[in-house]
């Protein structure tokens, strides 16, 4: 895959794990940092396997996911609290 990608993904990934780290369970973080790995393997070709569009984007798509999740329960008790 182009590199200028895998660096990108990269960055936000890692952003994204730093900034909602307590808002992401642990499978969905486990799932982040062996993409992580996977890409930081390939940027330093220690490894011979590549990284797909698709790998990047199903992991982006869990974390929406996970993310979205947790503002609608954040919504959902808030309502129940301020009636």
């Amino acid at each position: 895959m182009n590199t200028q990608i895998l660096k990108n993904s990269r960055e936000v990934l890692e952003l994204i794990l730093r900034e909602k780290h307590d808002d992401i369970d642990s499978n969905t973080k486990l799932k982040v940092e062996n993409l992580l790995n996977q890409i930081n393997a390939e940027l330093e070709g220690k490894t011979s396997s590549e990284t797909t569009k698709r790998d990047i984007l199903e992991t982006f798509g869990v974390l929406l996911g996970v993310l979205n999740k947790g503002a609608k329960f954040v919504e959902t008790i808030l309502s129940i609290l301020n009636p």
